[in-house]
């Protein structure tokens, strides 16, 4: 009896070490996805995809025919290979169209389409290259006080997709995104000789993003949703502060580059 009993055990015991081990064996190792990684990420290439807005929005100013100098606000960095498609309507203050460039003009619509090329490196350290399309729906206000022309406000929307790819030590990040950047009455001081920057307004970006994490032996996906906000004013040298989730970081509109993300 006792060796029937003890033979019994031993094959349980048995049974349960193989089962153990091949719990173990089919268990699957940690994801490589870190979202912290891919916030700070997504912030760099956000960061970007606003400070193209205002290069874009300024830029503006000049095709529809006002004086508008860009003063460190370039609409491409190194790195960058974009080409741009801009066509304009120009309205005076009854609505009616008129000719662009001259004195009459009160509001401007702009349409922007533009694709190309992206690299730059970003807050960790990282390679951050990509490609991107966007449309821009952009409305340009001339606002008088007295009869003097004293500011110009946009109000638009950008929308497109970028590629952005992270190479990283040990592992490349990939993030196929797909963005809405509203501007909401972003306003220059005039003359825009001495006032490159918006003093007012806001940019917010919704994007959602397919992040594929890569090693050389597995490579993890996931899909999330951002949102990210830029509030004027900038400061002298282009400087705001941009927000994403809980994070803060600083974002240069003169290089695009977010950094101390905290």
């Amino acid at each position: 009896m006792k060796s029937r009993f003890a033979l019994r055990l031993a094959t349980a015991a048995g049974v349960l070490g193989l089962w153990a081990c091949s719990k173990d064996s089919t268990s699957p190792s940690a994801s490589l996805i870190d979202q912290s990684t891919l916030t700070t990420d997504v912030a760099s290439s956000s960061g970007d995809a606003v400070a193209l807005d205002v290069a874009t929005i300024s830029t503006n100013e000049s095709f529809a025919g006002l004086a508008a100098p860009i003063a460190g606000a370039p609409a491409a960095v190194s790195g960058d290979s974009i080409i741009y498609t801009r066509t304009r309507t120009c309205y005076d203050s009854t609505g009616a169209s008129t000719t662009c460039g001259t004195s009459a003009v009160r509001t401007a619509v702009l349409h922007v389409t533009f694709a190309g090329f992206r690299t730059d490196t970003a807050e960790n350290g990282a390679v951050f290259s990509g490609d991107l399309s966007r449309t821009v729906l952009d409305t340009l206000f001339r606002n008088y006080t007295t009869g003097v022309e004293t500011s110009r406000t946009h109000d638009g929307l950008s929308t497109g997709t970028d590629t952005a790819s992270f190479a990283g030590p040990n592992v490349t990040r990939t993030y196929d995104e797909a963005g809405s950047d509203s501007v909401e009455a972003v306003t220059y001081d005039l003359p825009r000789s001495t006032n490159p920057w918006p003093i007012s307004g806001k940019i917010v970006r919704n994007v959602s993003i397919h992040a594929t994490f890569q090693n050389a032996t597995r490579s993890d996906t996931t899909d999330v949703t951002k949102r990210v906000e830029v509030d004027f004013p900038a400061d002298n040298e282009g400087n705001v502060v941009l927000k994403i989730d809980a994070k803060t970081c600083n974002l240069n509109l003169v290089n695009h580059r977010v950094t101390n993300c905290q």
